[in-house]
């Protein structure tokens, strides 16, 4: 994990099994050919109408309040057509929303011109192409400016020699098929580290821009790693963002479980905010939890991985969550940030005017009501056949997270959540248990931080009442009787009934 010349030549000079030279030429020749990679579509899970469904209906609601309702609640198949309407109308009110809030305080000045230059400075590690996957621009009014595609300039893989076909070509940033894992609708490059690497897109007239919102290379797992990392952005060439016009972009999630956009608000960067430093206590104790603290993760994607239920093989839950900052302060999470794969029991429906009825979505995951036990506030989704159960909480902006509170599912204990794990932009910082839910409702504490002025009285010992304990007889094991970490085999058609409906 180190730079330093002197190390990384002692390494190649001592260690019998380094191949960094073999290494180097295998990807020098490999370089030298395109290779044409078939799309990648998204695969949609779900069983035939023999699968039971559960149903919590909520109030009828009319048809505005149902579009904007309607973010995470499609299958994966619907996602990508019904989140492009929604997002418009979402950015649209919250810049109108933000414009009004500042207007009585301070005019915003935004940037005006009609060039908009990208230039890519480094990727997320491949050293030999880059790639994006859209770009959005909006006005000053919330509105998105309509790029013509031959407005779009830059280099793609037909630039080199012998490839003259490739699809993947800059127009595709401006095609409105965004959120997708088919490179048909991606721009692909050559990436010369050092070099200009840059693109250009040509507004029909001087416009004023107040968000521009950025899609990255989002092929697949293994493909977004030639998506850009860092990126310098100039209109009519005076930088945005920053001094230098530099700024991180998110890595794509190689699915489309949730809008990966990264919205950039140009107001927003027009005033530097100071480097936080944590305060932490001197005097305070340093807490001895049971398992190693990983120091403050930041970083732009946090998921929660569930492994197994408290019982449950068919559904699983949780009452809520919540993410607390450097300073032990709650960080502000909006309901349009948290997503879910599978989304919720809604992805269960066959008919398609069933589809959204019930209300225990991933949104009410951070509405701050954990003690309801009737579920209304609750998320509850299916376990389906070799598909993992996640849980998004996405960020335009890197964030640090001292520690991370859950709250079990209460109407049903036995589909809470028990073996989990946590992920800071892929990496896992934490796996261990969460405790089911007894008569209290107060919620566990995934911690990050090693003294106890940053959480105050928040805390709760991460393993609770709950130990594993293994028990031989004459070198047998025997069996616990309670559920193990792996999933047991069941019977999707045998999926019980459950339905919460208004009175």
């Amino acid at each position: 994990f180190t730079e330093q010349e002197d190390i990384l030549e002692n390494v190649a000079a001592f260690d019998l099994t380094y191949q960094g030279d073999m290494e180097e030429e295998e990807s020098e020749e490999e370089g030298d050919t395109i290779s044409q990679h078939p799309p990648a579509s998204p695969t949609c899970g779900g069983e035939d109408g023999a699968r039971p469904f559960t149903s919590s209906r909520g109030p009828s609601r009319d048809k505005e309040s149902r579009g904007k309702e309607s973010r995470g609640k499609l299958k994966s198949r619907d996602f990508e057509l019904a989140t492009q309407t929604v997002e418009e109308e979402y950015l649209a009110a919250a810049r109108q929303e933000m414009m009004a809030g500042v207007a009585e305080e301070e005019e915003v000045v935004l940037p005006r011109g009609r060039l908009l230059k990208l230039s890519i400075l480094d990727t997320w590690g491949d050293p030999d192409y880059v790639g994006l996957t859209g770009i959005e621009l909006f006005n000053s009014t919330g509105e998105m400016v309509k790029i013509p595609p031959e407005a779009v300039k830059g280099p793609s893989l037909n630039d080199l020699e012998n490839c003259s076909t490739d699809y993947r070509t800059p127009d595709k940033l401006v095609s409105g098929c965004n959120i997708t894992t088919d490179d048909v609708n991606m721009w692909l490059a050559p990436f010369n580290p050092g070099e200009s690497n840059h693109v250009t897109i040509k507004l029909p007239s001087v416009t004023e821009i107040s968000v521009i919102k950025v899609y990255n290379y989002n092929k697949c797992s293994d493909d977004t790693y030639r998506g850009v990392k860092t990126l310098k952005i100039t209109l009519d060439d005076k930088p945005l963002l920053s001094a230098e016009g530099k700024v991180n972009l998110r890595r794509g999630p190689g699915s489309t479980h949730y809008d990966f956009g990264q919205i950039l608000d140009l107001s927003a960067w027009s005033v530097e905010e100071d480097h936080i430093t944590p305060r932490h206590d001197p005097s305070s104790s340093p807490l001895i939890p049971d398992y190693e603290i990983p120091l403050l993760p930041a970083g732009f994607v946090f998921q929660i991985h569930i492994y197994s239920t408290w019982g449950d093989p068919f559904y699983v839950g949780l009452n809520g969550i919540e993410l607390y900052d450097e300073l032990g302060q709650e960080i502000e999470v909006l309901s349009e940030q948290v997503s879910a794969a599978p989304d919720s029991v809604n992805v269960l429906y066959q008919d398609e005017t069933m589809q959204g009825g019930d209300v225990r979505t991933p949104h009410k995951l951070v509405n701050h009501v954990t003690s309801d036990d009737s579920a209304r506030n609750s998320w509850l989704a299916p376990i389906l056949p070799n598909t993992a159960n996640k849980i998004y909480v996405v960020f335009d902006f890197p964030v640090t997270v001292s520690m991370i509170r859950l709250f079990n599912y209460s109407k049903t204990p036995t589909r809470g959540v028990r073996e989990f794990g946590v992920l800071v932009d892929d990496l896992v910082v934490y796996r261990g248990l969460l405790s089911r839910h007894r008569s209290v409702h107060e919620g566990q504490t995934v911690l990050f931080s090693e003294h106890m002025a940053a959480v105050s009285a928040n805390l709760t010992k991460s393993c609770g009442k709950e130990q594993e304990v293994e028990l031989t007889n004459d070198r047998r094991l025997i069996k616990a009787n309670h559920p193990t970490s792996s999933s047991p085999s069941f019977d999707p058609s045998q999926r019980p009934y459950t339905s919460i409906v208004n009175s």
